[in-house]
């Protein structure tokens, strides 16, 4: 036996009122989430920025290696927002290009100035040390890790300026920080070469 479908005679749709409290309804949701989302952006990119220049530390250890350095391969920061690896060997050899190119950290980004150093070196085994510290060899002048490049005035870091930490139990920490919420995120460089960055 089959049912009679009754036809609808009025007309269908929402009403104004319906309309209305649905989109009220968007609006609060999207005041709500909007600075959560703002908050996780900013997360996002010192995560990212620590990983970079994780990334960077870490290839420059990989060149030491590979290419089995005398002098080493050292990690520079040149200034609060940005970095380079260096070839020691290279420079020594009088050969070009002895850098590699400048990286900057996301705008917004920048690295913590403490007590410490501005380089740290790799050697053929990648082990990591401090430059004109110990065994580790001579400092470069402050002008060799920020030798010229198009488009930029002066890439030395301010005098006394340093950014690579000490750490009591050994190794190193460099800091990214992220200027409106001051979130941090760090890099932590072992002696042995080993390269981490904090999630």
């Amino acid at each position: 036996m089959r049912k009679k479908v009754q036809e609808s005679t009025g007309e269908q749709g929402f009403s104004l009122v319906e309309l209305l409290i649905v989109v009220a309804i968007i609006v609060i949701m999207a005041a709500v989430a909007v600075p959560n989302i703002a908050g996780y952006l900013r997360i996002y990119k010192v995560r990212g920025a620590a990983q970079q220049v994780a990334g960077e530390i870490q290839q420059a250890r990989m060149k030491a290696i590979t290419q089995n350095v005398n002098s080493g391969i050292t990690f520079a920061v040149v200034d609060a927002d940005s970095y380079r690896w260096v070839s020691d060997d290279a420079q020594v050899r009088g050969d070009d290009p002895y850098v590699g190119p400048i990286h900057e950290l996301p705008m917004g980004v920048r690295f913590d100035a403490g007590g410490g150093t501005t380089s740290i070196r790799f050697n053929r085994l990648g082990a990591a040390c401090v430059p004109g510290a110990g065994t580790c060899g001579a400092v470069f002048p402050v002008d060799f890790y920020a030798a010229s490049e198009a488009g930029r005035a002066n890439l030395s870091p301010a005098p006394g300026t340093t950014y690579i930490q000490p750490v009591v139990a050994g190794g190193w920490v460099l800091t990214v920080r992220e200027q409106i919420t001051n979130l941090t995120r760090t890099v932590r460089i072992e002696p042995g070469g080993r390269v981490s960055a904090q999630q």
